[in-house]
């Protein structure tokens, strides 16, 4: 009973997470003297098997940047105006390349798609209209909003709670269910395909820092 209760407190944890809404798409203005380069990934369906939910790698100039980008994302850069080079990297082997000679005060848009014929995807630039359009439905890579990670930690106090209640009627000699035990549950998920490698990846930090 107890080990199915762990894996449903778990399951909500990644629940919770993968249903984050990110920071939405904000325009901006080029810096003084540089370019504003937009690279972003539209929605991908969720019916389709592919690559969607994957990180994508950014280089400039051959130079991998921290950010990554997935589905629903966006990432903006000013850069100098200067011939460059952008690509995006899947799996750390496959690679689409654009090159760009940037002028200051210019915005450009970069797209990203994926379920294409053979499993490939692309990395293209579009026209400013579209790309407007299409990276507005687009989030921050990486964000979350407050409200979600509220309701996390609510949910871990009611968790915690839960615990200490549960402590309080067990015998002395039982121990509560170690970070190391959840870690092991939530590697065994992923390695069952129940969950995604970032999903194990959000939720490893999720229990280590709780």
């Amino acid at each position: 009973m107890k080990k199915i209760k762990t894996l449903f407190i778990v399951t909500l944890l990644l629940f919770i997470s993968g249903c984050a809404d990110k920071v939405p798409f904000k325009a901006q203005e080029p810096l003084e003297n540089a370019s504003l380069v937009y690279i972003y990934m539209p929605n991908q369906s969720e019916a389709v098997e592919s690559y969607s939910y994957q990180d994508y790698d950014i280089r400039i100039n051959d130079k991998r940047v921290e950010q990554k980008i997935k589905s629903g994302e966006y990432v903006a850069f000013h850069l100098k105006p200067n011939p460059i080079t952008l690509s995006v990297v899947r799996a750390q082997i496959e690679e689409q390349i654009i090159e760009l000679n940037l002028k200051a005060g210019e915005v450009h848009y970069l797209r990203v798609r994926d379920n294409l014929e053979n499993g490939r995807f692309a990395f293209e630039k579009v026209a400013n209209e579209i790309g407007i359009k299409e990276i507005a439905k687009t989030g921050l890579a990486g964000s979350v909003m407050e409200d979600v990670d509220s309701a996390i930690n609510d949910l871990i106090e009611v968790v915690g709670s839960e615990k200490e209640e549960a402590q309080t009627l067990q015998a002395p000699s039982q121990v509560s269910v170690s970070k190391t035990d959840e870690l092991e549950k939530a590697y065994k998920l992923k390695e069952q395909g129940i969950i995604t490698e970032e999903e194990f990846k959000t939720l490893k930090t999720q229990i280590i820092t709780k």
